[in-house]
């Protein structure tokens, strides 16, 4: 039987009724890239977004590779937040250290888990990692640049 058209026999005749099936699947994200970067003794600050639900998740657990971190009283300063419609799911981390850095998973229970990957560095490693980031950047560019002068050199010498 097909669900778009499903004819009911009647004294009077067949009727037919046409019916459109939409399934909606909850989605979760974290806001930000896939990876975020904190000075040491600064806050991580997490949200994670559940949309697309037809009500709320029953739970929305945090991960700190793979280990549950929402009710962690041996790290101490973890705290999670959940707000209803949209579901947001908000993770504070007070005071992070480096052994804060790592794989964080938020897991609703209608959704696939959203991760990100957060790096807690002090301030002059992070800057470090940002020169790196920005020397690499500069490299393409340049390398983009010659090529571009290169094409262009060949064709004006025909």
């Amino acid at each position: 039987m097909n669900l778009e058209n499903a004819p009911v026999s009647r004294s009077t005749g067949i009727l037919s009724h046409f019916v459109n099936l939409n399934i909606v699947i909850p989605e979760a994200f974290i806001l930000g890239s896939d990876e975020h970067h904190v000075d040491v003794g600064s806050i991580i600050n997490l949200v994670c977004i559940i949309e697309k639900s037809p009500t709320p998740p029953q739970y929305v657990f945090w991960y700190h590779n793979n280990r549950m971190i929402n009710y962690d009283t041996s790290r101490g300063s973890v705290t999670v937040q959940t707000d209803p419609g949209p579901t947001q799911s908000r993770l504070t981390i007070r005071q992070a250290v480096e052994s804060d850095t790592g794989n964080y998973t938020c897991n609703a229970s209608n959704t696939k888990p959203a991760s990100i990957f957060v790096f807690v560095t002090e301030g002059d490693k992070m800057a470090a990692i940002q020169r790196r980031k920005t020397s690499a950047a500069r490299k393409i560019l340049n390398e983009m640049l010659l090529t571009a002068m290169l094409a262009a050199s060949l064709v004006l010498a025909r």
